[in-house]
């Protein structure tokens, strides 16, 4: 079976995990979450995390990807989804960036109860860009 998944993080290509967790993936486009929601980097290691906080942040851009059963379920295990700390994997509408009058549609994308969210190391984001990974980079030499 096939599942949508919307990437905003360190899933995206050329970023840290997309090698290792989306070999088999089919990237769809660029995409951009129909409703607002908050993006930050959180704790010591600066990890990029989308809050299931609907209507707060802003529209978060990322990539859409179509994945097996086999993919989701590495996905789901790196992203702690059945431990109770980790991230939940949620339904969520999509609009493409590329297409101005675009279709909604749903996919699956991993994001964090509001109450995991509390040490922010960063702004509120709309994206997580290269640039972010390096500026917020906790290993960085000052």
């Amino acid at each position: 079976m096939k599942h949508r998944i919307f990437v905003y993080g360190t899933l995206k290509k050329g970023f840290p995990n997309h090698d290792r967790y989306m070999q088999s993936a089919e990237k769809l486009g660029d995409y951009r979450t129909f409703e607002n929601y908050p993006l930050f980097l959180i704790g010591k290691s600066y990890v990029p995390c989308m809050i299931n906080a609907p209507g707060q942040g802003q529209q978060i851009e990322g990539e859409l990807y179509e994945v097996d059963d086999d993919c989701l379920k590495r996905l789901d295990a790196l992203e702690r989804v059945k431990k109770p700390d980790g991230y939940r994997r949620c339904k969520i509408c999509l609009r493409s960036v590329a297409k101005r009058d675009a279709l909604t549609l749903e996919a699956y994308a991993y994001l964090i109860p509001p109450q995991f969210a509390q040490d922010r190391r960063s702004d509120c984001l709309r994206i997580y860009s290269l640039e972010d990974a390096k500026k917020y980079n906790p290993r960085k030499k000052t």
